[in-house]
């Protein structure tokens, strides 16, 4: 690069694609890693719902009543019953191998005392250490117990000689009519992918942001960089941060066409909407990039740091423990991530059909990400001015 002598911001963008040509890094950053990760995640995810969940029987009882349980039981979508097992503590065993996620047990009277209206109980052990597996086969078998319980009461009150309205009413005095609104289906794969996907692209957009300024500090070329771009810092990271935005953002957008057009994620908001909330999505992340090489110049230990800063995202974002119910600091915490206030818009317009003005805090917030690094301007040129703050990897 020694030789390279055209100055001004196309220089710098020529001379980034040089870069990028010259390094095998920089392809598997930006293209090859990023297109593996998309496909691996869709595909992990594509079913959308987890069914025949694997888990057990004890049937103490082997009456037509409750072989007739255990049939409602495994006709559930979530679960299948793969094994019979002869006690609890045999299928104890099974749980804590692995082999089942739970297992209902039947008592030895369940018959008779079904029929002498002495209300015996069925037992359900689940292995709610898999939270998401534990709550869906947990509401399926749930929902399959009292289905089959209202209708031996049915059927009970009819044999008395009751009307069957009479006899309906009494079984379910109060109906509860509920409505799942903008995922009826309960599909996971509108849940997951919509926030893993790009949770796996900011942590390369991270990476690649902090590699491509970092490795200008690792290799010493970190003046002739700033000297390409006539010694201006915003020309210099404006334009070699352009291929990176061109990239991710291409990236950003071909994975909400997937998930919308491929795979039938609902969509019932503002286009344009959606565009602009993923190129600042893009940006944010970029600048957040900028901040942390800035901080720490060393490449290794800024690359560490963007990769906790990743990996806290989904966890901070309030998708999987809300933000109400958190402490009011950590709560605030959240919100100095950008993926925060991205999903926030992208449910609300894809999932929910939001009015556009529910979405402009969001947006605003997202954009205030896009000031930080004129922060570390004067301090960024610095560094490059600097040979002895370089290589210190």
């Amino acid at each position: 690069m020694s030789n390279y002598n055209p100055k001004g911001w196309w220089a710098v963008i020529k001379r980034e694609f040089m870069l990028m040509r010259s390094r095998r890094t920089y392809l598997m950053v930006t293209l090859i890693l990023p297109v593996i990760a998309i496909g691996v995640m869709t595909l992990m995810f594509i079913n959308g719902v987890p069914r025949n969940l694997p888990i057990g029987l004890v049937d103490m009882n082997s009456s037509a009543t409750s072989r007739k349980l255990a049939r409602m039981i495994d006709a559930v979508p979530s679960a299948t019953i793969v094994s019979n097992y002869s006690d609890l503590t045999e299928a104890k065993r099974a749980i804590e191998r692995g082999d089942i996620y739970g297992v209902v047990i039947i008592p030895q009277d369940f018959e008779k005392n079904l029929f002498k209206a002495s209300q015996p109980q069925v037992a359900f052990f689940y292995n709610n250490a898999y939270m998401i597996v534990g709550g869906i086969i947990n509401k399926d078998v749930t929902t399959a117990v009292s289905t089959f319980s209202a209708g031996v009461d049915l059927n009970l009150r009819l044999k008395k000689g009751q009307h069957y309205n009479q006899a309906v009413q009494q079984v379910m005095p109060v109906k509860v009519d509920s409505h799942a609104l903008f995922n009826p289906y309960t599909n996971y794969f509108y849940y997951l992918t919509t926030a893993f996907l790009p949770i796996m692209l900011l942590m390369f957009i991270l990476s690649g942001t902090v590699y491509a300024i970092g490795s200008e500090f690792k290799y010493h070329t970190a003046d002739e960089w700033l000297k390409t771009a006539h010694g201006s810092i915003i020309r210099a990271l404006s334009a070699k941060m352009t291929p990176y935005l061109i990239i991710y953002s291409f990236l950003m957008l071909f994975v909400n066409v997937l998930l919308i057009k491929f795979f039938g994620t609902p969509f019932n908001g503002s286009v344009w909407l959606l565009v602009y909330n993923a190129l600042l999505f893009v940006l944010a992340y970029i600048s957040m990039g900028i901040v942390i090489i800035s901080i720490f110049t060393s490449l290794r230990m800024a690359l560490s740091i963007s990769s906790v800063y990743a990996a806290l995202a989904f966890t901070m974002s309030g998708l999987t423990f809300p933000h109400i119910a958190m402490y009011k600091a950590v709560m605030v915490l959240g919100y100095l991530f950008p993926f925060t206030h991205y999903h926030k818009v992208f449910i609300g317009q894809a999932l929910q059909g939001a009015p556009v003005y529910s979405s402009l805090h969001s947006l605003l917030l997202l954009n205030l990400f896009l000031i930080l690094p004129f922060f570390f301007l004067r301090r960024m040129k610095k560094i490059c001015n600097t040979p002895k703050l370089w290589g210190r990897d």
